[in-house]
């Protein structure tokens, strides 16, 4: 599963803070220089509110593509990441229902929620998504016989 990295998001925002207290520190400034003789208090509100509307904007822009990026792992209960893994090894219904004793219809029920949890539509797919999502090795039945 994908982990959020917490150290980064923290300097991130640490990062907008500063950048938003120089920004206000450098709007003070302006004001007291130029506002403060010629234009009230109302439109130097509306500048510092403009400035920190814009950094919030540009902030959640940038937070929204980094969490596109994440790639969403479905989480499997025991029984369906078992089947799954009898399903990368080539093994039938039939079989699977052997292995894990269960009747052909749980193991139909289980491999439709397999299916809807990975979003896919038939066991081919299943195979090729759980080969890209679960980056942990499967050993196949083939494997385990020659060592």
């Amino acid at each position: 599963m994908p982990s959020f990295n917490h150290n980064s998001t923290f300097w991130l925002l640490v990062r907008y803070g500063f950048i938003l207290a120089f920004v206000l520190v450098v709007l003070k400034a302006i004001e007291y220089q130029y506002f403060s003789f010629r234009f009230g208090w109302e439109l130097s509100l509306v500048l510092i509110a403009g400035v920190f509307l814009a950094t919030g904007f540009v902030a959640a822009h940038r937070w929204r593509k980094l969490h596109e990026k994440e790639q969403h792992i479905p989480i499997l209960t025991v029984k369906e990441h078992k089947l799954l893994q009898g399903l990368i090894n080539g093994l039938s219904n039939q079989q699977l229902a052997d292995s894990t004793f269960l009747s052909i219809n749980t193991v139909k029920t289980h491999l439709k929620n397999i299916y809807r949890k990975l979003e896919v539509n038939n066991r081919a797919e299943a195979v090729a998504k759980a080969k890209v999502l679960y980056t942990q090795p499967v050993i196949s039945q083939t494997d385990a016989k020659q060592d």
